[in-house]
């Protein structure tokens, strides 16, 4: 069976047909490109990529500032008691001793104190133990008191005591003084058996001032041994025999000072001192005969 199209559709495609001829006859050239549009609104953000690596870790930051102290914890639980304590040693008051060794028998020294209590007794004694005291010279309590200054000074031919005690003493012991109003005071002193014999000062001079005849003569020395008795001779000065003109005894520092009637003529001289320890000294001495 043949078919048929509709003469309505056949009619509007010839007019179409016709028409696209027309204008393609009719069409001149191009015209110049228009104005650029305005950018469009930006894309969506687009999907999230695979996470890179790790980077290397940076410096470290600055310290933060301290935070506040915390609040004081409750006091902790009292704790036992300790032991009474002894006695301290008076901060003012003080005590030295002539010898740093000293023999238990015939060996003498000399005590000094100060900054006790004005006219305080004081016992001077040697501390061997807790329980063993001996008390110097052998006294039986205060051996002197302190003068007005809170000063003392005594001097001991030998410690003194029972021998059995003595010989507990030996070494390293306390030399202690005792006030009655409290002040106390110690120093340490070696006790031993004998004494060494006592060794020659080996730095001593000797100085005397030039007198007229029938004047005093003065005389001058140091660097001898403390507590050494010195006597003082003119050299050659009887006929060629030595003459005595002074006798001394050195301090605790080792000097002396002292004056003789002179019985020399005038002339110069040779001053020899010799000491009970073996020390001895030289110096001239002149003697005028008149001012």
């Amino acid at each position: 069976m043949r078919k048929r199209f509709p003469l309505k559709g056949v009619l509007i495609a010839l007019l179409s047909s016709v028409l696209v001829f027309a204008l393609a006859a009719c069409a001149g050239n191009p015209g110049n490109p228009g104005a650029a549009g305005l950018p469009g609104n930006p894309g969506n953000p687009g999907a999230q990529g695979i996470q890179g690596p790790a980077g290397e870790p940076g410096l470290p930051g600055l310290s933060g500032h301290p935070g506040n102290p915390g609040a004081p914890g409750p006091p902790g639980p009292q704790g036992i008691a300790g032991l009474d304590g002894r006695d301290a040693v008076s901060p003012m008051a003080r005590v030295t001793v002539s010898k740093d060794t000293i023999a238990t028998a015939g060996d003498s020294f000399s005590v000094s104190g100060s900054g006790f209590q004005a006219n305080e007794p004081v016992t001077l004694l040697i501390q061997v133990d807790e329980a063993l005291q001996i008390i110097l010279g052998g006294a039986r309590g205060a051996q002197i008191s302190a003068n007005a200054a809170g000063a003392f000074m005594m001097s001991f031919d030998e410690i003194g005591g029972k021998s059995a005690s003595l010989g507990r003493a030996l070494g390293p012991r306390g030399l202690a003084a005792n006030g009655m109003l409290g002040s106390r005071a110690s120093t340490p002193v070696y006790i031993v058996d004998e004494a060494a014999e006592p060794a020659p000062a080996v730095d001593t001079s000797l100085a005397a001032g030039a007198a007229v005849v029938g004047d005093r003569i003065s005389l001058w020395g140091a660097g001898f041994n403390s507590g050494e008795a010195v006597v003082m001779l003119a050299v050659g000065a009887s006929g060629g025999s030595d003459r005595i003109v002074a006798s001394a005894m050195a301090n605790d520092s080792g000097a002396f000072s002292t004056d003789a009637t002179n019985t020399l003529d005038a002339g110069t001289y040779t001053l020899q001192a010799i000491g009970s320890d073996g020390s001895t000294a030289t110096a001239p001495l002149v003697i005028l005969e008149s001012k």
